[in-house]
């Protein structure tokens, strides 16, 4: 017995790119995609799913949230992650360029850049 495969090809509208996102952060000029395009990285693509189907992300789903976007910088945009790595307020500046970056794809930011405001460990 052979095995039959099907041929997968996905429909591809190019008419529905949306346009990419310029942002100057640390004085490094990033040009990342919309977080609302077809085109979306690879590499976001289960942050963004994530942070699509909720409306407010826990404090868990928001560290994974944040880790992938670091991760993403961190790969592909070298000079920002070492820019980030530079000032003593990186997870400032991180949540800081993803709200942004949400809020110029047209994405609700609110659902997943908040930082805590207190510790979350206590003293021992």
């Amino acid at each position: 017995m052979t095995n039959q495969y099907a041929k997968v090809e996905p429909i591809i509208n190019d008419d529905d790119q949306l346009e990419d996102v310029h942002l100057d952060v640390l004085g490094v000029k990033l040009d990342l995609p919309n977080l609302n395009s077809a085109d979306l990285p690879i590499d976001l693509v289960n942050v963004i799913l994530l942070i699509k189907s909720q409306p407010v992300l826990s404090d868990e789903q928001t560290a994974l949230a944040m880790s992938a976007f670091l991760a993403y910088f961190q790969q592909l945009r070298p000079d920002y992650w070492n820019a980030l790595r530079k000032t003593g307020h990186a997870m400032a500046w991180l949540t800081a360029t993803v709200r942004t970056w949400a809020e110029q794809s047209g994405l609700d930011p609110k659902a997943f850049t908040s930082v805590p405001s207190t510790p979350t460990t206590g003293k021992r």
